[in-house]
């Protein structure tokens, strides 16, 4: 079922059938960098069906879905969003290598952010991001307003992106 389109993507829910190139993702060093250690391929189906297994738990608001290529119905990535520990819903997006430098992280935040305010109907979103994530700060940096930077044991130094549903116009 498709959530929504982008001009050259379409978002949907996850199934089991993504799992050869949702390991081809979460097992590249590059796209996990910043994110957290890559994945062999049975750490990466595990996390394909915890992912799958949220869409049916009422209790947690966790929602990360396929980005496929309209074109092509290639599996081009992954996005959501979900609740963080600290009770903010936060946006994120990860992209396969191979899809890198086409425009699509942006394309996707996009959708992204104009789906949960106008879809969810949620009212501000958060990211964090990595200070050396050169690529994901670039397009944040163009969506969002960078409200904080700080120290995480887990990360290192981060930075923390806001947008408020009133800030933005979601229909460009």
């Amino acid at each position: 079922m498709k959530l929504f389109e982008t001009k050259r993507l379409s978002i949907r829910y996850l199934k089991k059938e993504d799992l050869a190139p949702f390991f081809d993702m979460q097992s590249n060093p590059n796209v996990m960098r910043y994110i957290k250690n890559h994945m062999n391929f049975e750490k990466s189906k595990q996390e394909l069906e915890r992912f799958i297994n949220y869409y049916k738990d009422d209790k947690i608001f966790y929602n990360i879905w396929a980005v496929e290529d309209t074109d092509s119905n290639d599996f081009v990535g992954l996005c959501g969003v979900y609740k963080n520990e600290m009770f903010e819903y936060e946006i994120a997006y990860r992209l396969r290598e191979c899809f890198w430098g086409k425009g699509f992280g942006r394309e996707i935040a996009k959708g992204l952010i104009a789906y949960c305010f106008n879809k969810i109907e949620l009212k501000e979103l958060t990211a964090y991001v990595s200070k050396d994530n050169i690529g994901s700060i670039h397009i944040l940096e163009k969506e969002m307003k960078c409200v904080k930077e700080f120290y995480s044991e887990k990360n290192g130094i981060e930075l923390k992106y806001i947008i408020n549903k009133e800030d933005k116009v979601t229909n460009e």
